[in-house]
């Protein structure tokens, strides 16, 4: 008798994956991967996946995943019965230099279709290195002037020369020397003594005669400070944990930051510090130099109430030129 049975439920159990396989079969990708190599890591990097829907039935899509840092150009939301769909995906920042394996799987609303499953490799392996990094980081004082050379390498067979040096900014001026003709330049950052004080980040793209990476981009960030600052510029207390810091006070002292304040060139230089939260206690301290002091910024537990925290450190000096500094102070309390 169970023997029976068991032959019975055999046909079955194949009409119904037959089934599945028919209702899958509907659905044709183009292509399961798609694979691309690059020199320059800034290049746009852009593919179109093809579909289409040879059933009766509306195929509608319900999620694209992605490893980043993939994004979707185009999103694909419906194919109609006998009609074609496109998903047009594109590889976005921040980049890796060397191998990258991504993915995107496709999910359905429509219950008998699997998800479909994407590959999205390749390779970013520029021939035109900078050392150290593709980035100057310079700082000064304002009326003073500071510079930072940078190493541009040629790792390709044929020579590369860099052929225009462009940038529109008021702040500096850049340099281009030859170490070695065709292999090797230094590009030099010169900031002008006229540079207004403040906090810049912007692009610089150098353009070569290199046919696999005709343009070069390095980020440019200069600071250019007063003669009385503070550093940090600004307090983020971040994510404060209520519960954690009562049942454990030392904690506190993770929570709790350091403020100085420099006066350029000081012998006698003297503060007072205030705040307009009362979360927070200030203790002023001055260095034995005399071109500095010190704030210590402390969280006062038992004044926490969850929410936002956001205000300012307001600071009194006896700079004739700088009397007052403000600083933001921002936070979150759980």
């Amino acid at each position: 008798m169970r023997s029976s049975n068991f032959l019975t439920l055999i046909p079955a159990l194949l009409l119904a994956e037959s089934e599945l396989a028919a209702d899958q079969s509907r659905l044709q990708v183009s292509e399961q991967s798609f694979s691309f190599q690059i020199f320059d890591p800034t290049q746009s990097v852009e593919h179109a996946f093809y579909f289409h829907n040879s059933g009766a039935d509306t195929i509608q899509v319900e999620r694209i995943a992605l490893t980043p840092p993939l994004r979707v150009a185009k999103v694909l939301l419906k194919i109609p019965p006998n009609e074609d769909g496109q998903l047009i995906v594109s590889l976005g920042t921040p980049r890796q230099l060397g191998e990258y394996d991504g993915a995107v799987e496709v999910s359905f609303k429509n219950k008998d279709l699997a998800p479909v499953h994407l590959d999205f490799t390749g390779r970013i392996t520029p021939v035109l290195e900078v050392r150290p990094v593709p980035a100057f980081f310079v700082a000064t004082k304002r009326g003073r002037t500071n510079s930072a050379s940078l190493e541009i390498v040629n790792k390709d067979a044929e020579p590369m020369q860099i052929t225009e040096v462009p940038h529109s900014s008021s702040r500096y001026e850049l340099k281009l020397s030859t170490v070695e003709e065709g292999r090797r330049y230094r590009l030099t950052l010169v900031m002008r003594s006229d540079a207004k004080p403040g906090r810049q980040t912007e692009e610089i793209t150098l353009l070569t005669s290199s046919k696999k990476q005709p343009r070069l981009v390095i980020q440019v960030n200069t600071v250019v400070q007063e003669r009385v600052y503070t550093f940090p510029e600004n307090i983020d207390l971040g994510l404060i944990k209520r519960s954690e810091l009562k049942s454990n006070p030392d904690l506190t002292n993770l929570t709790n930051q350091t403020l100085m304040v420099y006066q350029e060139g000081g012998k006698n230089f003297e503060l007072n510090a205030l705040t307009d939260l009362d979360v927070l206690k200030l203790e002023t301290e001055r260095s034995k130099f005399g071109d500095r002091c010190e704030i210590q910024v402390q969280v006062v537990v038992n004044r926490l109430a969850a929410g936002p925290i956001s205000g300012f450190i307001r600071i009194k000096t006896n700079d004739p030129d700088f009397p007052d500094l403000n600083v933001p102070v921002k936070g979150i309390v759980e």
